[in-house]
């Protein structure tokens, strides 16, 4: 039977899954998941910001694909945008004192201490890559936590990918404000995984035992090092990659 989730159970859950004070951790999220929490999405924020303390640093996905359509007349604007990821990014995305990086396609948002570090910086080639906020995040040895969500939701795989030679790449197309006017642009990216590989590497790097397992409300979670994660995909990548 499922349980309620409050903001003391939620708390409870994520302290004894590994979330520590301090830390700073990227979540990918399933409100759905998760199950019926008081208080909806803002309550599963207010637990995560509550573990990490005011010195810790919450990130989340913040991604638009939307804003590729040819038919809306409109740039993005990381005040503005809405994000697809689902209810608990879309919330954190408004929340007070969070800053969001400036991609159009893949931004992301982040709240804390190296939030500004995190956001600052979003290269428009390869939004995945170096000089992004992923790169950031594994440079401050960084969290993930997988919240109801397995491997083929993490991004720091694409990350891990972007390193290797062979990574596989494709184009990403969409309009920026450029001169007051909204320009196409065309960029180098990395290409989906589509189930390939990201849940074998994920299955791999459970399997050697690098990740903590627990349930937050309903949803079964996974915490682990990024740093750990992209080394480890990396070099799988390096070597199953044509």
């Amino acid at each position: 039977m499922s349980q309620i989730n409050s903001l003391g159970s939620l708390v409870t859950n994520l302290t004894a899954l590994g979330l520590r004070p301090k830390q700073t951790v990227m979540v990918h999220s399933s409100l759905g998941k998760v199950g019926y929490t008081v208080g909806g999405p803002l309550v599963v924020i207010r637990a995560l910001l509550q573990v990490l303390t005011p010195q810790g640093t919450l990130v989340m996905p913040a991604e638009s694909p939307s804003i590729s359509d040819p038919s809306p007349n409109s740039v993005f604007d990381p005040r503005t945008t809405p994000t697809t990821m689902g209810a608990i990014p879309e919330a954190f995305r408004t929340h007070p004192g969070t800053q969001r990086s400036n991609h159009p396609l893949v931004s992301v948002c982040a709240n804390g201490p190296y939030a500004e570090t995190i956001t600052a910086e979003h290269a428009l080639d390869f939004s995945e890559g170096r000089g992004t906020p992923f790169q950031k995040l594994y440079d401050l040895g960084a969290y993930t936590l997988l919240l109801g969500v397995g491997f083929d939701r993490c991004t720091s795989l694409h990350y891990a990918e972007s390193l290797v030679p062979r990574r596989r790449t494709a184009v990403s197309r969409f309009p920026i404000g450029q001169d007051g006017k909204r320009v196409w642009v065309e960029k180098p990216d990395m290409a989906a995984d589509n189930g390939v590989h990201f849940p074998v590497v994920g299955r791999r790097f459970v399997e050697e035992g690098h990740v903590h397992r627990g349930k937050v409300g309903d949803a079964e979670s996974m915490l682990f090092s990024t740093q750990a994660l992209v080394d480890f995909a990396a070099a799988y990548f390096r070597e199953n990659l044509e």
